[in-house]
């Protein structure tokens, strides 16, 4: 197979595997848009029906944001269980009445709480522009003092893959560039689409990529002399143990060194960024698997000869790293996601914002106004009967003298079930996993900058071999003139044997 076909085919495979993974990706919730809120606030003296009335007028927010006037109560009206709106619920019911429950005064707290107004407009993927949004509000209310913030709206996944995208061109570039230098660096040419999934995790990811990178490439030869073993193997147990020692583990015993210090790097990131666990092992285990086929079948093609290993004649004390050169472009990328993130539309907004009503409330309230007309009033005693609704439709005597259950899925589910948990999930802090975050947040990247240093180096080992080098040719040169020197005397000095051989 050429050259050209087997990196093809590499890339081909690596392609099928980085669908697999984005379609994980998006399966599991990491897609760039993940739900939220605008929180329009007002004075609360503003009546939230005219106030639906001139969002509703822009038609571009629909009819389903939340507001005081579209929640309702149940209420146990004797006849039926009827739904009461809950800006009318206080001139149906005396706050005396035993039907008063305290839900609609604590439901309406979500809505009207110190001396504001709180209209809340879900956000989905058609209308989550922050930038777009402003202008529709201030187009809409141009006669009212307003506010709004924006949580949730999600992560801009559009930034990351277009960062990934550009790095891995420059990468394409370095290594067209370093051809002729560092030939066999063509295997990990197939390892881009694999690790594209990594930018769902933004500037976590991009930098989780360039140490995937960076240790593939380190570990290139030495897997590589793993996956490709010579044709004369040595046969035993004993005996492949000791040449693994002697071609494999003693010849890259600075590499290896060096793999600790990739380890204890992913592991901060883990550790300090949104990266999932499950998704970045399946995505280590693809991309190995991409990795050793990519050696193998470019192995074959005849790019990396096994039968034929130089060996330096002057041993180098420190191996050529040479993998800072191509994981930069990755580096300077993931700085930069931290630098544009926090003002890119879509950035999420992790400010606490209280909701104290939840959907243990409703149940409660709702069991009070089902079993309102079968449960005896004015004494809490537990040696009372409680009633309820026999087959033939009468009331009847509960034996067993326990609360009646109640199956709620009978009735209406809980209305401010999302908005409630996602607003909870908000102030305990498991929202924040979501955001961009500041700049701040991201400092654990800067170890990142650890795997350039040896890069300089390198360029040290570098100049250091061609000094050397040019030491040798100047010596060598100095020992062939003085070889040349010492023949010409030689040659015509006449007590010479050389002279007597050429005369004779």
């Amino acid at each position: 197979m050429s050259f050209f076909r087997s990196v093809l085919l590499a890339s081909l495979i690596s392609l099928l595997a980085a669908l697999g993974l984005l379609y994980l990706g998006f399966s599991m919730g990491y897609e760039e848009f993940r739900g939220g809120y605008a929180v329009i606030t007002v004075d609360a003296s503003i009546d939230d029906r005219e106030l639906r009335s001139v969002l509703e007028a822009g038609n571009y927010f629909g009819p389903d944001f939340i507001s005081e006037s579209s929640q309702w109560v149940m209420l146990d009206e004797f006849d039926a269980l009827r739904r009461i709106p809950l800006d009318n619920f206080s001139s149906r019911i005396f706050p005396f009445d035993p039907r008063n429950d305290g839900y609609a005064d604590k439901l309406r707290e979500v809505f009207v709480k110190d001396n504001k107004r709180f209209v809340y407009i879900p956000l989905f993927a058609g209308n989550w522009n922050s930038g777009l949004l402003d202008r529709k509000f201030n187009d809409l209310l141009v006669d009212i003092n307003y506010s709004v913030d924006y949580f949730g709206i999600g992560r801009p996944l559009a930034l990351f893959f277009i960062v990934y995208s550009a790095a891995s061109v420059i990468l394409l570039i370095l290594c067209y560039l370093n051809r002729k230098v560092h030939r066999s660096i063509v295997n990990i040419i197939p390892m881009i689409p694999v690790l594209s999934s990594l930018g769902f995790f933004g500037a976590a990811g991009i930098g989780c990529a360039a140490l995937l990178f960076g240790l593939f490439i380190l570990l290139k030869e030495p897997l590589n002399e793993l996956v490709n073993p010579p044709a004369a193997a040595a046969k035993g147990f004993d005996k492949r143990m000791n040449q693994l020692y002697k071609e494999i583990i003693l010849p890259y015993r600075y590499y290896w060194l060096f793999l600790p210090v990739f380890i204890f790097a992913f592991t901060v990131l883990i550790i300090f960024s949104q990266l999932k666990m499950i998704f970045l092992l399946s995505i280590f285990i693809a991309s190995f698997a991409v990795f050793f086929f990519s050696l193998k079948i470019v192995s074959l093609s005849g790019v990396e000869h096994k039968r034929f290993n130089p060996v330096t004649i002057v041993r180098r004390r420190f191996p050529v790293f040479v993998f800072p050169v191509y994981i930069l472009p990755f580096v300077i990328g993931a700085f930069l996601t931290v630098f544009l993130a926090p003002y890119m539309s879509g950035s999420f907004d992790n400010k606490d914002f209280e909701i104290s009503i939840s959907e243990n409330d409703y149940h409660n309230h709702l069991t009070h106004q089902v079993t309102f007309s079968t449960v005896q009033m004015g004494s809490l005693a537990s040696d009372f009967p409680s009633y309820f609704f026999d087959t033939d439709g009468l009331p009847s005597v509960r034996r067993t003298r326990s609360r009646q259950n109640i199956n709620f899925n009978e009735y209406p589910a809980f209305p401010l079930k999302h908005l409630t948990e996602f607003f909870h999930n908000i102030s305990d802090g498991s929202m924040s996993e979501k955001s961009p975050g500041t700049i701040a947040d991201k400092l654990y990247l800067l170890i990142l900058i650890v795997f350039l240093f040896p890069g300089f180096l390198m360029k040290y080992n570098i100049n250091a071999s061609k000094s050397s080098m040019e030491s040798i040719k100047k010596l060598s040169g100095k020992l062939r003139l003085m070889g040349i020197n010492w023949n010409k005397i030689l040659l015509y000095n006449k007590n010479s044997r050389i002279r007597s051989r050429k005369d004779a």
